[in-house]
């Protein structure tokens, strides 16, 4: 558990927001409203288009010329896109990075309640804020998340629950979300950027397992909220074949953590989780749903997880 400080942190601390584009400038320019609309100081809000072919990046530097905008040529994936982001602020003195998914958009003072959550505590090396679904305001998407490497299962607090309050004093976590988090960059100097290889999805988990093993605390603020359109940013873009790449990507990705950061007792529990909750069951899915594009990313994924060099991580 921690306290959240008294002191006022954004009035003296620079805040840079990382939020990554890639064709789907509308949804991003709500984004971007928000975090104009917050009763934030010495925040600056940086956008990586990520090789958008829709005019993006041009749109939104119109649209927007308080925000800075770097143009990529092509999609680098999340992970290597918000190191873009991540390194520009390293670079230029920020104390604190916020990613931010561009299919979200954040409450009046959420910057005030992030930076007072991770603020509380020096050991705290990032910080999410809860965070709800669009279509139904007061349903949970995540309210904190724990990670077993003994099963291979993440568990995302309070999902699809009503909020009453009941995760309010929930604190500390042990798996952080790419979605909305928080981070200290002294902390990103120590543990290192997102591992590059892993595209897209679950280098949010193993950024986290990273943080942990260097003992620095992930947490939970309760008070700062953000809403999140769930999958909008994949479907929209990537259309009928987004099924099929993020069944690919989860996958293989998920060989990846256990490849990097498994104990070798830990190894015969993960693998029976992992194939019951995730083989298993997403194959099942697929089939009954007759989505075989997807049906076989599922094995082609774990078949890359298994045999692809373990790449270092970016710094």
């Amino acid at each position: 558990m921690f306290r959240c400080s008294l002191m006022n942190p954004e009035l003296t601390l620079k805040t840079t927001a990382v939020i990554l584009n890639w064709n789907c400038h509308e949804m991003t320019a709500e984004c971007i409203r928000s975090l104009l609309a917050m009763d934030a100081q010495n925040l600056e809000i940086l956008l990586v288009d990520n090789g958008s072919s829709d005019g993006s990046a041009e749109i939104l530097s119109r649209a927007f010329p308080q925000i800075t905008v770097l143009p990529q040529e092509r999609n680098l994936g999340f992970a290597a896109g918000c190191n873009v982001g991540m390194r520009h602020a390293l670079a230029n003195d920020a104390a604190y990075v916020l990613l931010l998914n561009n299919d979200t958009f954040v409450a009046s003072d959420f910057i005030r309640e992030m930076l007072a959550a991770i603020e509380s505590d020096p050991r705290i090396g990032a910080v999410c804020p809860k965070i709800f679904f669009t279509d139904r305001p007061n349903l949970l998407w995540y309210a904190g998340a724990d990670f077993s490497p003994w099963t291979g299962t993440s568990k995302h607090r309070g999902w699809k629950e009503v909020d009453q309050g009941q995760f309010d004093d929930y604190r500390e976590i042990t798996q952080a979300t790419g979605c909305a988090m928080l981070v200290r960059c002294s902390a990103v100097r120590a543990v290192g950027l997102l591992d590059e290889q892993f595209w897209a999805y679950a280098e949010d988990l193993d950024w986290s397992v990273r943080f942990l093993r260097r003992r620095y605390l992930l947490a939970f603020a309760p008070k700062a909220h953000v809403w999140h359109y769930d999958g909008a940013t994949s479907v929209k873009s990537m259309g009928a074949g987004s099924q099929a790449i993020r069944q690919f990507f989860s996958t293989r990705n998920m060989v990846l953590v256990a490849r990097k950061h498994l104990r070798w007792w830990q190894i015969p529990s993960y693998m029976l989780g992992f194939g019951i909750t995730h083989i298993l069951l997403y194959t099942a899915l697929r089939l009954w749903r007759c989505d075989f594009p997807a049906l076989l990313a599922i094995y082609k994924g774990l078949a890359q997880g298994l045999r692809a060099p373990l790449i270092e991580t970016a710094q």
